[in-house]
């Protein structure tokens, strides 16, 4: 593989546009085949992604929606915390609940419910079925299933039992029945649902022709053990964090983003080691952000299981214009990367911030990345939070930093903060962005820019473009491509 480049080139450190990946010899026969593998670990004892791309956890970028569309494809969403714990922890849910192989955690209601209280479950659970259960605890004993259907068969004040199939006249399998046979079974059968029980006749799941069509329709998501998809959000480092972090778990996060804009500080050691000292929380935790070979150092001492890296180049972040601080984020990865050299297992690095065009995605894991997260670029999709609008007769989208001024009143008033808004300065900007379209066209474009890359420096995967060759370019060569024709 070719030497990297120094962190810095004299005295001045290095950003994206200062830098190309160089081309080497390849042997790939096409970037859209079997030759190149982009998974990429996230963090220690999290799922491995099938992409190196997480969207941001910006209240004007990802909720429930875009962490899908991420999952869907093969990367992750980190879900915002400008909520309460409370709402936080339902888009986690939403996320969890999309999709899996088998539903172990099916929504039950006993026999003496009404329709209408099964609809009222099924508002959060969006399954379309509920369980009957004799009793109001669940013990696995089940005496039939409802479904859309028969719903419609009654009135909601209707007893949910009048309208139910009966144990008796279900088609069940039993336990060990792979999801390819109960599918076939259920084709056979015309059903879309089909209860799995164990030899003592107790129910331990339900499959779905739903959950089975989703999975093959979408071969590159990304699953947890029990085949949903995956999720992370953020916590901070608030006492309303405690909460936070355990009713996340709770729901099913995957990862947890311990997210602040100075990660290299008393607040992260002081809240990391409670959470998972005294706390005993077992989900892997992701610190940030950091931009120095010391923060570095620390975050690895202290037991994060990933480092989020980058202060300042992102769009709506004006930590450099304020705070007159911060690294030029190549640099930055460069020198993370080599802080956590000698050890033997470090924490993956994701670099946070600075993308504006494909091409940066594999600049940023040749520097010493293993995955980047998009935040800026993303708040201009399809799949943000927020309502399309006209603006002097183009689209656009609301999109604000994370510590700007709206964000920090909407924390103030759930508890987030109790800091003097006279004495606040934001650091985060509040703007609106074009509309960009579909945030699946997006990632399509991201990731083929990527594939492309590795076929230019001839790797076959991730911890082989972590060694490809960047070279440094003057600002003549960084916009060469760009000259007027003479």
């Amino acid at each position: 593989m070719n030497k990297k480049i120094s962190y810095y080139v004299g005295n001045q450190a290095l950003a994206f546009s200062d830098v190309y990946l160089l081309p080497a010899y390849s042997d790939i026969k096409s970037r859209h085949g079997g030759q190149i593998d982009t998974k990429t670990p996230i963090a220690l004892g999290a799922p491995k992604l099938n992409i190196p791309i997480i969207s941001a956890g910006m209240d004007t970028v990802t909720e429930d929606a875009m962490a899908e569309t991420f999952a869907l494809n093969g990367g992750l969403g980190e879900i915002h915390r400008n909520n309460t714990p409370e709402k936080q922890a339902e888009l986690v849910t939403l996320v969890k609940e999309r999709v899996r192989v088998m539903e172990k955690n099916p929504p039950t209601v006993a026999q003496s419910a009404t329709i209408a209280d099964a609809l009222n479950l099924l508002e959060k659970r969006h399954r379309g079925y509920v369980i009957i259960t004799p009793k109001e605890n669940f013990t696995g004993d089940f005496i039939g299933i409802a479904t859309s259907r028969d719903f419609k068969a009654a009135s909601p004040d209707t007893s949910i039992a009048q309208v139910m199939t009966k144990l008796s006249r279900l088609v069940t399998v039993p336990q060990g029945t792979t999801l390819q046979k109960a599918f076939q079974i259920m084709r056979q059968r015309r059903i879309e649902k089909i209860p799995v029980i164990n030899k003592s006749g107790k129910l331990i799941g339900v499959y779905t022709t739903k959950d089975y069509e989703f999975i093959q329709n979408h071969p590159n998501a990304v699953t947890d053990s029990q085949g949903r998809l995956i999720v992370g959000a953020a916590i901070g480092v608030q006492e309303i964090d405690i909460d936070r972090a355990h009713r996340l778990v709770r729901a099913g996060v995957d990862v947890l983003f311990l997210d602040i804009a100075h990660g290299h500080s008393i607040y992260t050691k002081t809240m990391l080691k409670r959470l998972k000292d005294k706390e005993k929380i077992t989900t892997p935790i992701i610190v940030g952000n950091i931009a120095s070979t010391e923060g570095v150092k620390m975050a690895c001492d202290i037991g994060a299981d990933g480092i989020k890296i980058g202060i300042g180049p992102g769009f709506v972040c004006k930590t450099r214009n304020v705070a007159g601080t911060g690294v030029p984020q190549i640099t930055a990865i460069l020198e993370a990367r080599a802080a956590l050299s000698r050890h033997k297992n470090p924490p993956p690095i994701i670099a946070d911030g600075g993308i504006r065009e494909p091409g940066d995605v594999p600049k940023a894991i040749a520097a010493g990345a293993d995955s980047v997260m998009i935040g800026s670029l993303l708040a201009g999709t399809d799949q943000s939070p927020g309502d399309i609008i006209k603006i002097d007769g183009s689209l656009q989208k609301r999109i604000r930093g994370m510590a700007s001024k709206g964000v920090f009143e909407d924390r103030k008033k759930i508890g987030e903060t109790t800091t003097n808004s006279n004495l606040y300065t934001p650091e985060g900007r509040e703007t609106f962005t074009p509309f960009q379209g579909s945030s699946q066209q997006f990632i399509n474009e991201y990731v083929g820019g990527l594939r492309s890359a590795m076929s230019y420096a001839g790797v076959h995967s991730i911890p082989e473009l972590q060694k490809a060759g960047l070279i440094h370019v003057s600002s003549s060569g960084a916009n060469e491509q760009g000259r007027a024709l003479s």
